[in-house]
């Protein structure tokens, strides 16, 4: 990597450093020459010697000593920008990781409700049976919804859907699947439920949505209540018939008189 930072300039502490070095240079320079002249005998050439020993260090020292306290530095300032790409690298690695979750969970997911989407849904619900997983599935539909929409209008709805989600979110447990298949229809997989289990579950959705509270533009309370249908289901079973099951069984709520939950806790049907 090429430094990005200008030349070095002979600031104060340089110009203390090439000093010293030079004078270092010159006297160790002296030192050795005087030496040899006398261990040789040449003392009648001394001045000569010692004038060449000298002027040498202060010719080549101070040149010497910049250029390589300039490369000094700039493998300094390389090496600091070397950190700051790899920090700025990590940070975008971050990022992109980060995107690519909300990526992935925006594809995943209904935008409204954050509950799962239909696809999601059908792919947890496949990827049990190919695991060898048992379980029960929950229809859920938000009772007289289209009235709903026709008398106080879609941001009462909406307000309805959004609270039905967060009924269901905080009504399973952390292995169990939420989802938002359409409309007012919601489903929850029940991953390794007992029938037992199963219905403790759906009552408690159900008389958690009961207790919602909202309140149309004017200010009147809005009803929100939701039908539920159950059905068992294990490795053999295939998708559609499991959900035709627990829709059969989602009818049997309505007819009998909405927010109400109606179980199907026969064995597991095969395909």
């Amino acid at each position: 990597m090429q430094p990005t930072g200008k030349p070095p300039t002979i600031s104060l502490a340089l110009f203390r450093k090439m000093a010293l070095l030079t004078a270092g240079s010159v006297v160790l320079s002296l030192s050795i020459t005087a030496l040899i002249m006398v261990l040789t005998g040449q003392t009648g050439a001394m001045t000569l010697a010692l004038a060449i020993a000298g002027f040498c260090p202060l010719l080549v020292t101070p040149p010497a000593t910049y250029v390589f306290c300039r490369q000094t530095l700039e493998l300094q300032a390389a090496h600091r920008a070397l950190g700051e790409a790899h920090r700025n690298l990590s940070e975008i690695h971050t990022r992109l990781k980060a995107a690519h979750e909300d990526l992935e969970h925006r594809a995943s997911h209904d935008a409204m409700t954050g509950l799962a989407n239909r696809e999601r849904f059908l792919a947890h619900l496949s990827e049990l049976k190919r695991q060898s997983d048992s379980g029960f599935l929950l229809m859920i539909d938000a009772d007289h919804f289209k009235q709903i929409n026709d008398l106080h209008g879609h941001d009462a709805g909406d307000r309805a859907l959004l609270a039905v989600g967060q009924a269901i979110a905080g009504s399973i447990r952390a292995s169990d699947l939420g989802a938002r298949i359409g409309g007012e229809e919601f489903a929850i997989i029940l991953r390794g439920s007992s029938a037992e289990d199963a219905a403790l579950i759906a009552e408690r959705v159900r008389a958690n949505v009961e207790k919602i509270s909202l309140s149309t533009a004017d200010g009147s309370p809005l009803k929100v209540t939701v039908s539920i249908g159950g059905t068992a289901f294990g490795p053999q079973s295939r998708s559609k018939e499991i959900m035709r099951q627990a829709d059969s069984q989602l009818y049997l709520a309505k007819r009998g008189g909405r927010n109400r939950v109606v179980m199907d806790d026969k064995a597991t049907r095969a395909a």
